[in-house]
This record gives C-alpha cells, structure tokens and sequence, in this order.
C-alpha cells in the first residue's frame, strides 16, 4: 500500500512538470534561423536581414523556401525592432544557426554588433559565425536551390569545413581570443558563386576590423600551424619530377617550444598516405626520403612566409603570445605587443610518409 501511494504521488509529481513545459507552435511565431549585417557607409547605418523558414502543406517546401526581413537602423536594437514591424508572429531567435558579416562591415569595424549579440541571452555562444563576400544580404536573399533551407545548408558548409580545411571558430571562440590577450581572432569567408556557395577564404582581425585574408591555396599551411589536424588532404608539385600529386589521410600534432624569450619554435609533425608511388617512380626508401624532405621544405617554406605576413600586420592568430604568457612568468602584455614583430617564429615540421608497398631498400 506504501509503495502504491509513492508510485502515486510520483506519477502526479511528473504530470506537473510536465504541464509547466512552454510550449511553441511552428505556425505561432516566427522562427529566425540566420541573421546577417551590412554597413551602409554613405548613411553611416547598419543593414540587418533576417531570413526564417516558411513551413508549408509539403514536406518539400518545409525543407527549401524562406521568408527574409531586411531593416535599416543606426544600432542593431532597432535593426531589431523594425524587424519585429514586418512579423505577424512574435520572433524566435534560439534556434538561429549562424550570423554572416558583409565584408564592408568587418572592414568597418564589427565591435558594436558583436556587444549586442553578446548581451541577448537568447543567442547560443556555439552559433556559427561566418564573412559573406560584400554582402550578407544579397547572400541571404539568393534563390539558388540548395538542400535543405539555405541557413541550413550554410550551418553544413562551416561544419564540413571546420571538419577538413579551416579552423573550427563559433561565437564562444572568437569572443575568447577577441577579448583575450596574445591572440587575434578570424573567420571563414564564404561567397555565394554560379553554382552555389563556397567556402574559399579565411579572414584576419586586429582588434574588430578584418586587415587580411588568405585562400584556398593557404588553408593547409595556417591549420597546420594552428592546430592538430586529422584525416585532411594536401597536394604538393614535386618539381624534381614535375608532376603533382595528391596526399590524403594526413595527420599532424603541433606543439610549440620556446628556446627563449625571442624565439619559438612550432613543431608540426605530419603522417600522410600516398597510393600512386608507382606511377612516381617511388620504388625505395630513399626515394621516398626524398619526397618526404621535398614536401617538408614546401610547407615550411610557405608557413614562414605566412607567419612573416601575421608579424608585419601586428597579428597572432596562430596565438604565439597565449604560449609565451604561459612559458613566461612575468610575461607582460604592452612589452610583449611591442615586441611580437620581432620575435623569431620558427616552424620545423616533419612529413613522413606513410606506404607498404615499398619492395627496393
């Protein structure tokens, strides 16, 4: 009887939590899945767009056709305001995906639009951040058919990426190195192109303004040098024997060695797999030796021309001043700014080359 009423009281006890859960009907409110902003320099205000799924009778046009809302405003708050304006439901924000930035935003500067986003708690901080080449509205507002929404197909373009070419970089990561110290933060450049939308160039800060970005040609070399990578590819011309050749299931592991206060090195050790040796002529060890050397001068070559490149701007994405406060006790932040250009970065990577169809010593 005791263990009845418990079983009883119990049963009663989750009715109620259950009847305290809000809950929304798709159809009630309108549920914003990606913001992107634009500054209009000629009127010196902001350009805020605001795209949402339109849910229909089919499970097809569930899945491909969206509302947008655009609004003009001084600050983003009214950006927001005049957004509610255009809804005949109330506004859903925390299901969004990502935020794009117009190029000439993050060349403007993004310090105020990145307080705000910051201040509702609504937002997740694991949200996608990305730069829409010249403009998130023109982005957001293209028909190209994709599938899935085109927030949607945005949110797996930057998580594909994040996974094979770029960094990994949410809202949480670029606030950290942000507001950090000895670090500078980037991020992806995506474009909108005649047969979709593509991922093809990574964008540097000093403090909240894009000053420089690389391409598709560099991606390799920076994540390398940025972090450990896993199951990537690479594909290097081997001018001894002029031909190019593709590298796959690379892997690598990064640390960094301070020799002393004004020189580091970045150790990056690779593995890579290479299934057409024959075809190259690899029959040996010392072939393969020599491949290996070849491919690790390459990457060195170009990884010190980058780091040189981050120096003469004054910025350390590769967070080169984070290590040095760890290493260093008294490490100070002003000296350590004024110093940072001529500190020697050196990267030592190693390739080895991974292959069991060698037969020839």
């Amino acid at each position: 009887m005791v263990n009845f009423k418990k079983l009883l009281i119990f049963l009663l006890l989750l009715l109620f939590l259950t009847a305290c859960i809000k809950t929304k009907i798709l159809d009630d409110i309108e549920l914003i899945m990606m913001f992107g902003y634009d500054w209009d320099a000629s009127n010196e205000e902001y350009i805020g767009t605001a795209v949402s799924p339109m849910y229909g009778s089919s499970e097809e046009s569930d899945l491909r056709e969206n509302t947008e809302y655009m609004a003009r405003a001084k600050t983003i708050q009214n950006i927001n305001s005049k957004i509610d304006t255009q809804t005949a439901n109330p506004i859903e924000i925390g299901k969004t995906l990502g935020i794009l930035f117009g190029e000439k935003l993050v060349r403007h500067g993004i310090h105020d639009i990145l307080l705000a986003i910051n201040e509702d708690p609504n937002i997740g901080r694991g949200i996608h951040l990305a730069i829409a080449r010249e403009s998130a509205e023109s982005l957001l507002k293209s028909t190209m058919i994709t599938e899935g929404t085109l927030p949607r197909f945005i949110e797996k373009l930057l998580k594909n990426n994040a996974k094979t070419n770029v960094p990994d970089m949410n809202l949480h990561d670029f606030n950290y190195r942000f507001l950090g110290t000895g670090m500078d933060p980037f991020l992806p450049i995506i474009e909108a192109t005649s047969s979709g939308i593509e991922l093809n160039g990574i964008g540097f800060f000093k403090k909240d303004k894009m000053i420089y970005e690389i391409g598709y040609d560099q991606f390799f070399e920076f994540k390398i040098l940025y972090t450990d990578c896993e199951d990537h590819t690479y594909q290097f011309d081997w001018e001894e024997k002029e031909q190019t050749i593709a590298i796959s299931s690379i892997s690598s592991k990064i640390t960094k060695k301070w020799k002393n206060r004004n020189q580091v090195e970045i150790i990056v050790k690779i593995n890579g797999t290479l299934t057409e040796s024959k075809q190259l002529g690899i029959r040996s060890f010392k072939e393969k030796a020599k491949l290996e050397q070849a491919i690790s001068q390459k990457l060195k070559e170009e990884g010190s021309k980058l780091i040189t490149e981050f120096q003469e701007l004054e910025i350390d994405p590769l967070m080169i001043g984070a290590s040095a406060k760890g290493a260093f006790r008294d490490w100070n932040k002003t000296e350590w700014e004024e110093r940072y250009s001529d500190i020697e970065i050196i990267p030592q990577i190693e390739f080895h080359l991974e292959q069991s169809n060698i037969i020839q010593q």
